[in-house]
């Protein structure tokens, strides 16, 4: 009997492949469905998407594992779904290796795996298919999906997939769409309609139109809301559709590669083309009066081994020589003249270094703010002054050309020059051809007029290059080339289609083709870098400039494009007076310490402007920073609960919400459910997907990305409680929660780990909370008006607590007694819970932040032997070794001390060192009878390890583990 008061969310989520799918579509970097289309921070992945969406939508039966079938089959990560998905074979010497030496016999003539693996002479095609898919099947979850496509690429399953799906869920669908439709009919009486009031890239409203239901998207921000309706209505268009578009992006670029060769502005007197303008900054020393050239590296190519090398010109600067294929000294003597040095000039020639806060004559305000002392640009300046203390200067340019060798083969080479008389001509002209039509250009809208408002992140420009209007983050050429981009999209395009198609390439230019552009000098790479790698507007000493050739790339994107037939809305328009219903309401609200979004995207806003007024004529074009909901502080609070409010307004009784946020700490969780409890909602259930990457260069340290699914109904109680009585119901809710995820989790490839558990107790104590209509003693508007970073526990806070210590008591890992659990520190706790998670081959950091979060453990880094994103791992008793003894809580504990006699039993390959170790420690007070029961148990599980093919660091302590329990277990018989 189907259920349709619940769904399939409310009681179970498989977490762990959820997690695994979204971070295989993270990696896949351009070749993810929306990213070519433009430039977006914090895309949800689509996996996600259609996994929540489903989940929403399926209802509940009397056999949950059945369920959870169902949702994986239709998600295609059961195993004849990732069958359907492989699209890359295994090679044969790992086929060789994953037979049995029966199977090996039979199709191979080698049977060593030290011999090279052959096929018998005469084997069938049909033949390696099976052994394919026979070996495919022997591999993990995580190595199966490497070797296939994302479930998105599947079109459709097969016949007898949607046999199964049919009788369980009593539906006649024979694709995704037909499903949605006959799920959304049963629950709601009519196709589904789907809402995110905070649309960001479209992500969810692109998932879940493409599967069928019908979408309401909006967003503040007029960038998010372009984005949005260009996944809906481009990346949603048909195959001719796309191609009409692809002829216009060509005719456009047609057009402006034909006025840049009138100009005559990229070729050299040899006809070569550029393809990289390499500039950078020029100050004044103020020791020597020299002119300074300003780079952190002369490096330009280190495959190349191209380099920047100064020559003191013996008058008041120096010149720039540009040396390819340099020698080791050179590359020395170039990296010995970098003049900019932790913050400040460094003058070759007078060896003195001052500080650019010096050289920009910055001083503190009275109440301690930096203000900048440099010159402010005018609007109409698009170079600098004489006398201004940042001057730009052209000190490399990369030239190609194509030739055809001795047998025929057209060739490229390309290669790095200082700038020639000819070439610094050519840049008088760019900045003459500029100036002809500055102003007409701007007032057409070819190139921005806006001027910089100061915010978090726009006050960079402004402070420290005194630039006030946003043309003055592009140089001459840049602004020339971007804005024929512009002048011919206007010109040529017919519809609204072409329009966006010629918005959303100029974003992608202006991104790469900026003042804000690296030069990437890395191995393979030699070329510019976006403005946007990190959430931030970097002015830099060293940039380059891309020739309208190399902006192809970035024009010309990539459209990976479904037809999507469902009915699609998408508005511009503030959450707060959103009045389209919806049955389900998914959003990724701004949250804790969320994106500055409205200041980022206001570079694009200013070179979108005319075209969007042209594509949308009723749509605004400013950002609307007064408006934009800031993650912190009361104001937000207020915002969130008015937003909140009006979407449980327009949703019907038994609508569902699903809010998704970054899961912060008990503080964040405190706040957000008193938001949402005053908003009329209550939580049903709550899961955390992780989709984490490394993302070395973007902080310092670790970015761990943990996306939460706070699953929501409306509010329909009266009831009130009273705190005291509340304990008992969140006790029992807990351990119902824990239960039910055991009773449904996967033993060969668990779902779940202590992070999801842990963040059942959250759940469920929320879900007790957030049932009532009030709470005795708790005043939810004193608690919102207090700062995040108050010391002061709030009730909901240590409601919240209490919750994480029930569910940390109840989950006693395997094989390990409870009384023994019971005696041991949070820290020994959090060091066998941690060996468990490796056991389940979990490596993400986030799932061992959650674990210290719920044993109170603050200082446990010292505790791993590796830290980086998705390789976390523990130390060993022999990466341990005498390492932080009796130093710290951990240091002087049980566990740590069963470690050392682990050590020493390896060291001297003898059990006698390892129990003479413990008898010396702890028989002074007799304490070594005592605790020889948890010795014991401390050893035995760790001697568990010594099987396990994947923790093979542990092969050997856990082999001496074995022994030296054993030899405690038989001391004193």
């Amino acid at each position: 009997m189907l259920d349709y008061t619940k769904s399939f969310i409310e009681t179970q989520f498989p977490v762990s492949k959820i997690s695994k799918e979204s971070y295989k579509e993270r990696k896949a970097n351009l070749a993810q469905t929306l990213t070519g289309l433009g430039k977006w921070w914090g895309r949800k992945p689509l996996i996600l998407v259609r996994a929540t969406v489903l989940g929403i939508l399926l209802p509940v039966s009397s056999n949950p594992k059945k369920d959870r079938e169902i949702f994986l089959k239709l998600l295609t990560m059961d195993e004849e779904g990732l069958l359907l998905r492989k699209s890359k074979n295994l090679t044969t010497k790992q086929v060789f290796q994953l037979l049995t030496k029966r199977e090996r016999e039979k199709y191979f003539t080698a049977t060593s795996t030290e011999e090279k693996p052959v096929y018998i002479k005469g084997i069938k095609k049909a033949e390696k298919d099976y052994i394919q898919e026979l070996t495919f099947s022997r591999l993990s979850y995580d190595e199966k999906i490497t070797y296939c496509d994302r479930p998105e690429h599947i079109e459709n399953l097969p016949e007898n997939s949607w046999n199964v799906i049919n009788e369980h869920l009593e539906t006649s669908a024979s694709n995704l769409q037909e499903l949605i439709k006959q799920l959304g009919e049963k629950r709601y009486g009519h196709i589904p309609r789907i809402g995110d009031c905070f649309a960001g890239g479209g992500s969810i409203p692109f998932e879940s139109a493409r599967m069928g239901a019908n979408v309401f998207a909006s967003d503040l921000n007029p960038v998010a809301t372009l984005l949005t309706w260009s996944d809906l209505n481009i990346a949603g268009a048909s195959t001719e559709t796309i191609k009409q578009l692809h002829a216009f992006q060509e005719k456009v670029y047609e057009q402006v590669e034909k006025q840049v060769e009138i100009w005559g502005i990229e070729h050299n007197e040899e006809g070569h083309r550029a393809d990289s303008y390499i500039y950078c900054n020029e100050s004044i020393c103020p020791e020597c009066n020299y002119k300074v050239p300003l780079a952190p590296s002369w490096i330009i190519g280190k495959g190349t081994k191209t380099i920047a090398l100064l020559k003191d010109n013996g008058k008041d600067g120096f010149d720039i020589e540009i040396i390819q294929g340099a020698s080791k000294d050179e590359i020395k003597h170039s990296e010995a003249l970098v003049t900019i040095r932790n913050g400040k000039l460094y003058c070759p020639h007078c060896k003195n270094e001052t500080p650019i806060a010096v050289l920009r004559k910055d001083k503190k305000d009275s109440e301690g703010n930096t203000i900048s002392g440099l010159r402010k640009w005018d609007k109409n300046q698009f170079i600098p002054e004489i006398n201004d203390v940042f001057q730009e200067r052209l000190y490399c340019i990369r030239y190609g050309y194509d030739y055809t060798d001795e047998k025929g083969n057209i060739k490229s080479e390309r290669y790095y020059k200082a700038p020639t008389i000819e070439d610094l001509e050519r840049e008088e002209k760019v900045v003459s051809l500029l100036s002809e039509r500055f102003i007409d250009w701007q007032e057409q809208g070819y190139i921005p007029s806006m001027s910089i408002e100061k915010g978090e992140k726009t006050d960079e420009p402004i402070r420290t290059r005194g630039w006030q209007y946003w043309h003055q983050l592009f140089n001459p050429r840049q602004l020339l080339v971007n804005g024929l981009f512009i002048k011919y999209s206007i010109e040529l395009s017919k519809d609204s289609h072409e329009l966006v198609t010629g918005i959303l390439g100029v974003n992608r230019i202006v991104n790469w083709n900026a003042k804000l552009s690296r030069w990437n000098p890395g191995v393979g790479t030699e070329q510019g870098q976006e403005v946007y790698f990190n959430q931030a507007l970097n002015t830099l000493y060293n940039y380059v400039t891309r020739p309208s050739k190399f902006l192809y790339n970035s024009w010309m994107f990539n459209i990976y494009n479904t037809d999507i037939k469902s009915d699609t809305y998408v508005e511009l328009n503030d959450a707060r007076q959103i009045q389209k219903e919806s049955d389900i309401w998914i959003t990724d609200p701004p949250y804790a310490d969320a994106i500055n979004y409205h200041e980022l995207t206001e570079l694009f806003l200013a070179w979108d402007k005319k075209l969007i007024e042209k594509a949308f004529p009723d749509w605004y074009t400013e950002s609307k920073r007064i408006l934009a909901v800031k993650g912190t502080g009361k104001g937000f609070n207020e915002s969130m609960i008015e937003i909140y409010k009006n979407l449980a307004k327009n949703m019907p009784d038994n609508g569902t919400q699903v809010v998704m946020f970054t899961h912060q700490d008990v503080k964040v969780w405190a706040e957000l459910a008193l938001i949402l409890w005053s908003s009329g909602l209550r939580v049903i259930s709550a899961w955390n997907i992780a989709t984490e990457t490394d993302a070395s260069g973007l902080k310092q340290g670790n970015y761990v990305k943990g996306t939460v699914l706070l699953v929501l109904k409306k509010q329909m109680s009266n009831d009130i409680a009273f705190q005291d009585e509340l304990y008992r119901k969140i006790k029992k809710e807990v351990q119902f929660q824990i239960d039910s995820m055991r009773d449904v989790d996967d033993k060969d490839d668990p779902n779940f780990t202590d992070a999801d558990y842990l963040l059942a107790s959250y759940a469920s104590s929320l879900k007790v909370l957030t049932t009532y209509k009030d709470i005795e003693g708790i005043d939810v508007q004193y608690e919102l008006s207090k700062p995040r970073n108050s010391n002061e526990e709030s009730p909901i806070e240590a409601l919240i607590n209490k919750a994480v210590k029930i569910a940390y008591d109840y989950l006693i890992p395997e094989g390990v007694d409870s009384l023994v659990w019971r005696d041991l520190l949070p820290e020994e706790r959090f060091f066998i819970r941690g060996l468990e998670l490796e056991m389940g081959n979990v490596h993400q950091i986030s799932a061992y932040q959650e674990l210290a979060r719920g044993f109170g453990v603050g200082d446990y880094q010292d505790m791993f032997e590796n830290f980086r994103a998705n390789t976390v791992r523990l130390k060993t008793a022999s990466e341990y070794r005498a390492k932080g003894i009796d130093r710290d809580t951990f240091g002087s504990s049980l566990m740590r001390h069963v470690l050392m006699a682990i050590y020493q039993c390896v060291q001297e390959e003898s059990t006698a060192e390892g129990k003479n170790y413990l008898k010396a420690k702890y028989d002074q007070n007799n304490e070594y009878w005592d605790k020889r029961s948890a010795i014991m148990e401390i050893l035995g599980f760790i001697s568990r390890f010594e099987n396990i093919t994947h923790m093979e660091h542990w092969h050997q302590d856990a082999y001496y583990a074995r022994l030296l329990r054993e030899a405690v277990r038989n001391d004193g018989i």
